[in-house]
């Protein structure tokens, strides 16, 4: 009904009016809060596992040769480098999380950093206790933090530590995917696949179909019983110099050592093409010493205990041939030491006690 204003004349109010400001008021103070979170951990890019039985493996996962065995027995009496400093940086994580800060700090990556390296130079003396702690570790940064980098190292460990006693199944299983509602996050490339329940109903699958790590070409499926929307995150590795991801005729951008985004509603059947340029690389152990890398596979060759193989020459990879098919294990040979030809495959080939794997080549005599 009219009212009288101070000047004597009529005035209507307008509940709804004023219903609405409010609601305008409230909005914009929610919306600032959570900007004011975001900015503290950047919450978009914080994932979860999916359930254990909503992954299934298949690859080089399900594939393993009986004698990983033997090469998991060799490393049980070894004596731990970096366990204990790797637990250290995980108790500083569970600290960020509680506090609601970013791992992107100085101090941080400096440790980070240090420890990555290490494994690095390291790799083929690291421990059962190591490896176990280094993946446990990479795996709680990835879902926090969202860093591809924390994934390729969980890639790293997967393909070349691939144990059951020490790498599980379980394990992989909780970080080749992750989610963040119906943003889902390919962390591990490789024959596999997640079927969940969708936020607005009906179940989805994304099937990865490739022999990767072998190959570097890679097509993921999406199946849905009718159009959903879907914001796919496929991670194009550091190392992949030379990639691409298309769908239906369209190249999405693509950045090493990033996620390549496509968000759109799927169709049932659709599929993304990822081809990804594998060639031989060399990675240095400071000054004495080098090893041979394909894709995200150390390359390692069987010698004597004891036997010391010495590289003097300035450029290694014209002395390193393949002599497997494109699609199977690789499989090289490196002529660049007199009067020897060693056979380079991956971690995970054969073994032949008391012969042991090596990645390490010198190139400076002891």
């Amino acid at each position: 009904m009219p009212v009288l204003n101070m000047n004597g004349h009529s005035c209507v109010c307008y509940p709804k009016l004023i219903s609405m400001k409010l609601f305008s008021f409230l909005f914009l103070s929610l919306f600032s809060l959570l900007i004011a979170c975001r900015s503290a951990v950047d919450p978009g890019n914080v994932s979860y596992a999916f359930r254990e039985e909503e992954v299934t493996l298949g690859g080089v996962f399900t594939e393993q040769p009986a004698s990983l065995n033997a090469v998991g027995s060799s490393r049980l009496d070894r004596e731990s480098l970096f366990a204990e400093r790797i637990k250290e940086l995980q108790k500083q994580v569970v600290e960020l999380k509680r506090d609601h800060e970013s791992v992107k700090s100085e101090s941080f990556d400096n440790k980070w950093n240090e420890i990555q390296k290490g494994t690095i130079v390291n790799f083929d003396k690291l421990s059962d206790a190591d490896v176990k702690n280094w993946v446990i570790l990479n795996d709680s940064l990835l879902k926090y933090s969202g860093e591809q980098r924390f994934a390729e190292e969980l890639e790293k460990m997967a393909y070349n530590v691939p144990i059951p006693e020490v790498i599980t199944e379980k394990m992989i299983k909780s970080f080749c995917y992750t989610r963040l509602y119906d943003r889902i996050y390919v962390n591990i490339l490789g024959s596999s696949e997640v079927e969940y329940e969708h936020t607005t109903g009906g179940k989805v699958r994304v099937i990865q179909h490739t022999k990767y790590p072998f190959d570097g070409r890679i097509t993921i499926q999406v199946a849905t019983q009718d159009t959903r929307y879907l914001d796919l995150f496929i991670r194009i590795p550091k190392w992949a110099e030379q990639s691409s991801v298309t769908l239906r005729g369209v190249m999405y951008n693509t950045i090493p050592g990033n996620y390549t985004e496509i968000a759109r509603k799927w169709k049932n059947g659709e599929t993304v093409e990822i081809v990804l340029g594998f060639r031989p690389d060399v990675i240095r152990n400071d000054s004495t010493a080098m090893a041979f890398t394909f894709g995200p596979m150390f390359l390692s060759y069987l010698a004597e205990p004891g036997k010391s193989m010495v590289f003097r020459d300035t450029d290694p990879i014209k002395y390193l041939k393949l002599v497997s098919p494109t699609d199977e294990m690789p499989t090289f040979t490196f002529s660049g030491i007199p009067n020897e030809t060693l056979v380079l495959q991956p971690f995970f080939a054969r073994q032949d006690p008391p012969l042991q794997r090596k990645a390490w080549i010198k190139t400076t005599p002891e």
